[in-house]
């Protein structure tokens, strides 16, 4: 049950390549006892982790334009740590954080430094009811790929939010939660949004540990209107509704093979500019195939609606599917490889809406392999190249690159 929860955890929280930042093939890489290889046993969570990292990118088109020589080596140093700890009890606390500086040895103005934080109450009363409450914020380079210039320009995204589960009995569970988000982009302050979104769900567990749920999610959030389309101000108040209704689960079909996603529908509304409201299917869906004791394949497709900040619609419509092979030379050593394929219609794009624009669609693909060496304990090594391409009904936004990127953690 556990690796299947981790297995839809890390589905949930895969980038999307379309906004994929710099570093981030090195960054999605795991040593092979990690639990994605059967042969390996998973290592036990130590209570604190405290490590720093040197990273270095070559990026053949770094401002992804369509043409001319954008090239640029990129240097990445960071330090990050972990803490989880009993307060009393069966209470715990959970603190997670890093901080990256960004060198850019061609394009200066894009110097910057990113950061993460993360405080978690993990509460338990009884044998019945646990949860978590915390907060976070994280600030970060908006995406290359979408403002196409050597223009630093920052986001900062915090976050609150409360969650928690009962256990009805040995296989009746009811969760639910709440979240805020606001997001803070001064150059482009059109774009700056908040959302609040309440879930609420139930599960039946069985004695193997599939599980199957209903659950229902609402959030409701800014969806401001670029001047370009709203000179007067009409539109201020132009906000979104969207309910999300699906059925979740997670199935070990053999020792072999398990699988966790979510099938439903999304029904997103605003409040004034009415013409790119979404009515549709949504899904999730990953397959963890490990076929040998250090041999695996990942299977994942899905299509959400969502806003997403670096970009100028109020919501994009993503439908993605990747898929690839991993490999375990050695439990110190291990290979992987991913297909990414998505296409993204920019369904809430308020200038579109308004007529000013056609509606955007782009299609991007992206080729990445990957490996992960634990030269020791302390030391770990990985090594990444990504091959990638956008196709776009929008002039100037199609783009080809290729990254090499290398990056050397010390684990204290």
């Amino acid at each position: 049950m556990v690796r299947s929860i981790a297995l839809l955890a890390g589905l949930l929280l895969t980038p999307l390549a379309a906004f994929a930042q710099n570093f981030d093939a090195v960054d999605t890489l795991f040593p092979s006892t990690a639990g994605q290889f059967s042969g390996y046993q998973t290592e036990p969570l130590l209570p604190y982790e405290l490590w720093a990292q040197f990273g270095m990118d070559y990026d053949t088109n770094i401002l992804r334009l369509p043409s001319g020589d954008t090239h640029e080596l990129l240097s990445r140093a960071s330090v990050g740590g972990r803490w989880d700890g009993r307060i009393a009890g069966r209470q715990g606390l959970h603190l997670a954080g890093r901080l990256d500086g960004y060198v850019y040895h061609q394009y200066s103005d894009l110097d910057n430094v990113g950061y993460s934080a993360l405080g978690e109450w993990r509460w338990e009363l009884g044998n019945s009811l646990a949860g978590a409450a915390g907060a976070s914020s994280r600030r970060w380079q908006a995406s290359l790929s979408e403002i196409q210039r050597a223009q630093y320009d920052p986001i900062t995204e915090n976050r609150v939010y409360a969650n928690g589960r009962w256990a009805v009995g040995p296989h009746l569970g009811l969760r639910g939660g709440v979240d805020f988000a606001d997001y803070h982009r001064p150059n482009r302050q059109p774009a700056e949004t908040q959302t609040v979104a309440g879930t609420a769900a139930v599960d039946w567990i069985t004695d193997l540990g599939n599980m199957v749920g209903l659950e229902v999610r609402q959030t409701h959030g800014d969806a401001p209107v670029n001047q370009q389309v709203d000179p007067t101000g009409q539109f201020v108040n132009n906000d979104f509704t969207q309910t999300d209704v699906a059925i979740v689960a997670t199935w070990f079909a053999s020792p072999n093979i398990r699988f966790a996603g979510n099938v439903g529908r999304s029904h997103r509304t605003y409040t004034d500019l009415t013409d790119r409201d979404f009515n549709g299917p949504i899904w999730r869906a990953a397959v963890h195939w490990t076929p040998l004791p250090k041999a695996y394949f990942d299977f994942e497709t899905s299509k959400t609606v969502s806003s997403i900040i670096d970009i100028g619609a109020s919501h994009v419509v993503v439908r993605s599917v990747s898929f690839g092979p991993g490999w375990a030379l050695t439990a110190k050593t291990n290979f992987s490889a991913r297909y990414i394929h998505q296409h993204l219609d920019y369904g809430g794009d308020p200038a579109a809406a308004a007529g000013v624009s056609a509606l955007r669609s782009d299609v991007v693909r992206t080729l990445r392999l990957g490996t992960y060496w634990e030269y020791t304990r302390h030391i770990h090594v990985t090594a990444a190249w990504d091959h990638g391409t956008r196709e776009s009904n929008e002039l100037g936004r199609d783009f080809t690159y290729n990254a090499i990127m290398g990056n050397i953690r010390y684990i204290f």
